[in-house]
């Protein structure tokens, strides 16, 4: 706490210089800080006010003995009572008033009644400067056009220690990371609390537009457990272990750590870190025949990798649903080449893992991105065409132009009308007739046929003397036989 009271009171001192200095009105060169300049901060104040009176004093706020923070969320935060002192940065807006804090009680504190409070207080045109010694437990409000780059820094015998990401990070990337809540320096005994402690990983995106990460916003990385699980050494002992992957957009992020309790909360935001992208590219070669085999090249595009000791492996798995590992560890030129089997038309998958050294000595073990490619059955047994689809296209419409259009068929039309007209006109005269289609056949008559006209003349004449032939019968009849034959 003495290292602590020297520090500030180096830090007052020098602001203090700064601002007479700006008084002076001889001086007319005061740099200040403009809105455009406030919001390119993004948590990394320190270098926005490079070159600014205000930059030796914010340097030395920068080497404070921890940087443990409080979650400052729409102008409110929350203090609990284990914190000693707290230190609030409150950014705003050029040429608006100094902010006022609202504490727990209703009460409220200005740059005017500061003094009465034990507050010590320090205004410019863009922020202000606060130091809050045994402050009030509960919540908190800050009231004014303040700006989201505000901080709010601990100062307190509880922090949390997280250990500084590596340099030159890589994406796909698997990290290590340590975190330790302390109390005046010793873990704290998190038996006392009911439920297990978690510590939340966050990237923050820095919205840079020449990254890719631009527009990301929020990324929830990793929570580890103090359970003694997975990566965590002991239960309930404080410290945090665990592993994350950096399975998430290149570019410009923002690491932040959170601890809850039901007592205190504790944050770290470390500096902004630059993932690169993947430091290995494959590329991937078809095989154009079926008896020959397909190739993945596997190229190192980072400087900052050591060639001699990258090691690629993984599995494969074919289209028939075999799976095969593979393990690189020589180098082939400039890049690790893999040898697939041709298994015919399908989806191959490669799912690949790469071990290595950068150049400053830290080992990595790094996932690739899934390979995935497909070989279709036409690139085997598709046959070759003669003449392309558009040409065949075009041959029919000149073959098409070039045929006469037929006339209607008026003579087919006219004799079959006037067959069905004749075949219809004997139907209803036979009808009518009575007579048989059998009358209109020619046929030739017998000897003893008798011409019609004369045959029914016959049977008129038979009618009329069939009574007096009928009569002389019956008179022979009664007439007997009495003459005797010859012999």
């Amino acid at each position: 706490m003495a290292l602590t009271a020297v520090k500030w009171i180096l830090l007052c001192t020098a602001i203090v210089c700064c601002g007479l200095a700006s008084a002076d009105p001889a001086s007319e060169t005061e740099p200040e800080l403009t809105i455009e300049q406030l919001e390119q901060m993004e948590l990394n104040f320190p270098d926005a006010l490079e070159g600014t009176p205000f930059d030796v004093g914010f340097a030395m706020l920068d080497e404070l003995p921890t940087k443990n923070q409080l979650p400052f969320f729409d102008n409110r935060f929350r203090i609990d009572a284990e914190v000693d002192e707290i230190t609030l940065l409150m950014f705003r807006r050029r040429g608006s008033p100094a902010v006022i804090l609202v504490r727990p009680d209703g009460s409220k504190i200005n740059v005017r009644t500061a003094e009465e409070f034990g507050v010590e207080w320090h205004d410019t045109n863009n922020y202000d400067l606060i130091r809050i010694p045994r402050p009030m437990p509960g919540p908190w409000q800050a009231l004014g056009r303040i700006l989201p780059e505000s901080r709010i820094m601990v100062f307190s015998d509880i922090e949390l220690d997280v250990d500084p990401l590596p340099e030159h990070l890589m994406s796909g990337e698997t990290l290590k990371v340590t975190a330790r809540l302390q109390n005046a320096g010793d873990p704290i005994n998190a038996r006392d609390f009911r439920e297990i402690l978690t510590l939340d990983v966050i990237f923050i995106s820095t919205n840079n537009p020449d990254y890719d990460n631009f527009g990301r916003g929020i990324v929830q990385v990793a929570q580890f457990r103090d359970d003694g699980r997975g990566f965590d050494e002991r239960a309930r002992d404080g410290v945090f272990t665990g592993e994350f992957k950096l399975d998430f957009a290149a570019g410009e992020w923002v690491p932040k750590y959170l601890v809850k309790t039901p007592l205190y909360t504790r944050e770290v935001v470390q500096p902004a870190v630059l993932i690169h992208p993947s430091p290995i590219k494959p590329n991937i070669q078809i095989a154009e025949d079926e008896s020959a085999a397909h190739h993945i090249q596997f190229t190192l595009v980072d400087e900052q990798v050591d060639a001699s000791s990258l090691i690629v492996q993984g599995g494969i798995r074919y289209p028939d649903g075999v799976e095969d590992s593979f393990s690189l560890q020589e180098q082939q030129g400039a890049h690790h080449e893999l040898v697939l089997d041709n298994r015919g038309f399908g989806s191959y998958v490669v799912i690949a893992s790469a071990f290595g050294t950068t150049t400053e000595g830290r080992e990595f073990m790094l996932t690739l991105p899934v390979i995935d490619f497909s070989v279709n059955l036409q690139t085997f047994q598709a046959p070759e065409l003669e003449m392309l689809p558009e040409e065949l296209l075009a041959l029919e419409a000149e073959k098409s132009q070039q045929e006469e259009e037929p006339t209607f068929p008026w003579g087919w039309v006219i004799v079959i009308n006037t067959t069905i007209f004749a075949i219809g006109g004997c139907i209803i005269w036979l009808t009518i007739s009575g007579r048989s289609w059998r009358d209109l056949l020619p046929r030739k008559k017998a000897k003893g046929e008798q011409k019609p006209a004369e045959q029914k003349q016959s049977e008129k004449s038979a009618g009329k003397n069939e009574p007096q032939d009928a009569g002389k019968k019956d008179d022979l009849d009664d007439i007997l036989d009495l003459s005797l034959p010859d012999d």
